[in-house]
Order: C-alpha cells, then structure tokens, then sequence
C-alpha cells in the first residue's frame, strides 16, 4: 500500500481498533493537536520514502530554540502511528518505520532549576481565591509551596 502520512493519521483517528477514539478526552485533545501539525508539516509524505536520517531532520526542527519536550511528543506520536499500521493495518512500511523508531533514545528536556518563591505563592493563591474565586486552587497552592512539591 502507497499511504501518506495524513493517511495513516486518518485511519489511527477513526478505525474502531485504534487506542485513539478510547482515550480520554483531554489526552484525545493534545495528541489530536500533534496529530493534527504532523499531518500540516509532513502529511503529504509517502511512508516508503520517510527514513531514519528524514525523521531525525523533523525532530531537529521540533526541538530548535530548546522545545525538546514538544519534539520527544512528536517523536511518540509517530511511534504510535507506525506501531498502529504494523500491528492493525499490518503494513509493511509501518513496521519498518517502528523498528527504526523502537530503540531511539532521546534527550530528556532539563529539570526546572528555578524555584518558586513566597511573594509567587502567595500572589497566586491571591489571585486563585479574589479574582476567580477558586479556594481549591488558592489551598493547593499553598500545600504545594509549604511541602516543597514540583
């Protein structure tokens, strides 16, 4: 089978033996949006002509000006794809790209180093509990600065 990329975005999307109809809504949300820019950027590519070098060049691209996180995101979207098409639509192209994607081992983005401070906390809690009137939020955030959670 000749299939793009948008092709095969649209039967990972609709086909009823798909994880994605089944995930949760908000998850379904932010993979439909990475989804959605994989098929702007490349969907017109045919399967048999992405390689290993073309997928590192992508990646290059997602993680220029640091966004490392975004690009590992992309990268997971792909390998979902093409573990898709090898093992339900049982394509060849599918599970030659998921091989090639199964062992890369990426950078992970840096840890934080900048920690909040009290004039932060207590400015957010602030505006948590007068300006929107969520207390839960305003209480949460002052468990979170006072038993020093991430």
């Amino acid at each position: 089978m000749n299939m793009t990329l948008q092709q095969l975005i649209e039967c990972y999307r609709t086909d009823p033996d798909s994880n994605f109809p089944g995930l949760k809504y908000q998850t379904r949300i932010k993979h439909g949006r990475l989804l959605d820019r994989l098929t702007r950027e490349y969907g017109r590519d045919q399967l048999r002509y992405i390689r290993f070098r073309t997928m590192m060049e992508w990646y290059g691209g997602w993680v220029d000006g640091g966004k490392i996180a975004t690009g590992r995101s992309l990268l997971d979207r792909l390998r979902e794809l093409f573990r898709f098409g090898a093992t339900v639509l049982e394509d060849r192209e599918c599970t030659r790209l998921f091989e090639v994607l199964s062992d890369l081992q990426l950078e992970s983005p840096a840890s934080r180093s900048v920690q909040m401070t009290l004039e932060q906390a207590i400015a957010i809690r602030t505006t948590a509990h007068e300006h929107f009137g969520w207390g839960s939020i305003a209480l949460a955030q002052a468990f979170q600065y006072e038993l020093l959670l991430g």
